[in-house]
């Protein structure tokens, strides 16, 4: 009998060290989630990447059942997220100005596309799938590594203290079409850093402002739940590590 998702994704994260994972143990302690409260989040990636999920997710609302294209945005004033992390923490967040957009490249190039997302974001999140991370859609020609061409060009016109995370979904997809989940580990995580090494290069000299790599998936909600808690300790520990790094400069 085939182990449930979950368990195999706790297996697969007992195995594999990867970016986003392997260095980010900050505990989420009260300074954390009073960083968290209001801040603003952008949410860009390539059609049928998940975001709409992502969004329907963080409100508690059930993930679409038909993906539906958003080519002028979905603006969404606020709304409050309240999750369960390890240590019995609960964290409240209020995420202001979220805004979705076209995954499309001409939407991702238009004035009023991704960079208008992402201007005023404290956070940037950019969605792919585990598909595009197995088939290196990450390398030199390919659509992800065109993705983050266009990130490097964008990070002079948003906050200079914006971070960026990536998200990796439909990792459940993965986990149910193998059987030898050592294999698998092992297989991503070199793929994992492969794509780190090229995210690091590809937005030198920002590659500070990248605070990993997660995978997750929207569809399995408690690999979701436990996938985002590894973001919001990702993000405010590359927020905290840039920080020290400025004082001690």
């Amino acid at each position: 009998m085939p182990l449930p998702a979950m368990t195999v994704f706790r297996m697969f994260l007992l195995l594999a060290s990867f970016p986003g994972m392997r260095k980010h143990a900050v505990r989420l302690v009260k300074a954390a989630r009073d960083w968290w409260s209001g801040k603003k989040i952008a949410v860009i990636g390539p059609t049928a990447s998940g975001k709409d999920s992502f969004l329907a997710r963080l409100q508690n609302r059930e993930i679409p059942a038909i993906h539906a294209n958003s080519p002028m945005g979905e603006k969404v004033r606020s709304f409050s997220v309240k999750l369960a992390l390890s240590h019995r923490q609960v964290v409240d967040i209020t995420c202001k100005g979220v805004i979705n957009i076209g995954g499309e490249t001409d939407y991702r190039d238009a004035p009023s596309g991704w960079l208008a997302a992402c201007k005023d974001a404290d956070v940037v999140f950019y969605m792919m799938t585990i598909a595009d991370l197995t088939k290196k859609h990450f390398l030199k020609g390919r659509r992800i590594r065109q993705d983050l061409d266009w990130l490097l060009t964008a990070m002079p016109h948003i906050k200079p203290e914006a971070l960026l995370h990536i998200l990796i979904n439909k990792i459940d997809e993965e986990i149910e079409s193998q059987t030898d989940y050592a294999a698998l580990a092992r297989g991503l995580a070199e793929e994992l850093r492969a794509l780190d090494r090229t995210v690091r290069k590809v937005l030198h000299p920002y590659e500070a402002r990248y605070s990993g790599t997660t995978l997750i998936s929207m569809k399995n909600k408690r690999i979701y739940t436990l996938a985002i808690n590894d973001v919001l300790r990702s993000v405010y520990s590359a927020f905290h590590e840039t920080a020290k790094r400025k004082k001690a400069a």
